[in-house]
């Protein structure tokens, strides 16, 4: 796939040049494309041509995104996510010709923040990037466990929520699932770990989850569908967004 050089395509980078992002592919077209576009949009990048190391810490070297190519055997790619995962926060954008929604699921449920399906054009794949670059800036922009999402505010540590200035009221199971998604705001938080977070360990049942997030989604939004803070990942989870829909 060839790379644009178009002045469109470099504008894409809002973060700019400074943001570096480490490439996981062992397929070199594949790698030669993806560094491509990132580079000629202003990013800095690191490749890697097998599997990450553990060990590497992503915050020592400053990396703000990790791009992966989620090619068989899909086992290890996992583990290189978790291994990821256990060591950093940082944003996971995987990118892969596997389609299949079982591949998809533990991808996400693993640690990753985004799964995009091959072949791709450079400004969808940019767009993607730009949403995680999103996730890990909020995720690092939550100084005393602070959340800002639009005129949506949590405070993770006086339990208090603000819509346009105005404190909002929560059970304490509604307060439980919003401040779980806000934990982990931009990324999927899986329906298991929800229903653990609220009922317990033995929580199954995900009638419950369904009834809350939709009473939940309901006091966030109350004037529209309920979808500008909370997405649905079917089959997977829910997300709570770092970048509110307009």
């Amino acid at each position: 796939m060839p790379t644009s050089q178009s002045p469109e395509m470099r504008a894409h980078a809002r973060y700019g040049p400074g943001e570096l992002l480490a490439i996981i592919d062992e397929e070199p077209s594949s790698s030669r494309w993806l560094r491509g576009v990132l580079e000629t949009a202003g990013y800095r990048c690191l490749q890697f041509d097998g599997y990450f190391k553990s060990r590497f810490d992503a915050a020592a070297v400053g990396l703000s995104a990790i791009v992966l190519d989620l090619a068989p055997p899909a086992l290890d790619r996992l583990g290189t996510i978790r291994s990821i995962r256990g060591e950093s926060e940082v944003p996971i954008l995987v990118v892969t010709e596997r389609a299949d929604e079982q591949d998809k699921i533990a991808a996400l449920d693993t640690g990753a923040d985004d799964y995009v399906i091959k072949p791709l054009g450079p400004g969808e794949f940019l767009a993607r990037v730009r949403v995680a670059l999103r996730h890990g800036s909020a995720r690092r922009g939550t100084p005393g466990g602070r959340v800002q999402l639009g005129e949506l505010a949590i405070d993770l540590l006086s339990r208090e929520v603000t819509l346009f200035g105005e404190r909002l009221a929560f059970t304490p199971t509604d307060y439980k699932l919003l401040a779980l998604l806000a934990r982990n705001v931009g990324r999927v938080v899986p329906h298991e770990q929800l229903l653990h977070e609220a009922w317990g360990p033995n929580a199954r049942d995900p009638h419950y989850l369904r009834v809350y997030m939709a009473r939940l989604r309901r006091k966030l939004d109350p004037d529209r569908a309920g979808t500008r803070y909370i997405v649905t990942e079917a089959g997977v989870g829910y997300r709570l967004l770092a970048t509110p829909k307009p």
